[in-house]
């Protein structure tokens, strides 16, 4: 029995969002719930991304490679950073995904032939990669703050709540690398 896969793609994505409310919601002492939350949130990425299976392996793991390392050295640097810097880059982030969000819908208004689809597609892959490398500083750094709040016992410690972020930060780079370099082995 197929799906259809609009049905699967909403289904997965309501599932996303509502399972990872119940991760940032969930009290940590509630173990168990937090966990069949976080499990669950997971299962659903897993649902959204399944689609790339069908690109090329050598695409996906050029990708995961790529995707490796841009996280892991934007981490490193937010880590490392002598002050807190980048905790001053939510608003300007949230300015960028905001455009990159309007520009992904933008061939949903636009007429059909607008040579302009390029310029969108374009803001939204480049401008999607840059401003989620951002947000992998961002909360690469939010992370090390709110480890400090708890090393002062002025906040609960909750390392799944703190790991969304950065797995959204990761999931989104990497299918923007997987349209970069698959638009890249077309031509």
């Amino acid at each position: 029995m197929a799906a259809n896969p609009w049905v699967v793609l909403g289904v997965s994505l309501v599932g996303a969002i509502g399972t990872m409310m119940g991760v940032m919601m969930t009290p940590p002492e509630n173990t168990i719930l937090k966990h069949a939350f976080w499990l669950g949130f997971n299962a659903c990425q897993a649902a959204t991304l399944s689609p790339l299976f069908f690109f090329s392996p050598a695409i996906l793991s050029r990708a995961a490679l790529y995707t490796c390392g841009v996280v892991g050295s934007l981490s490193y640097v937010g880590a490392t950073a002598k002050n807190d810097t980048y905790l001053y880059w939510g608003g300007p982030l949230l300015a960028g995904v905001t455009v990159v969000a309007l520009s992904s819908l933008a061939p949903m208004a636009l007429p059909l032939g607008v040579r302009s689809l390029a310029v969108t597609q374009a803001i939204s892959l480049y401008g999607g990669l840059a401003v989620f490398s951002g947000f992998v500083l961002y909360d690469t750094q939010k992370i090390l703050h709110n480890a400090r709040l708890v090393e002062r016992g002025l906040l609960a410690r909750d390392p799944m709540k703190e790991s969304i972020g950065l797995e959204l930060d990761m999931i989104n780079i990497f299918i923007r690398l997987v349209q970069i370099l698959s638009m890249q082995q077309k031509k």
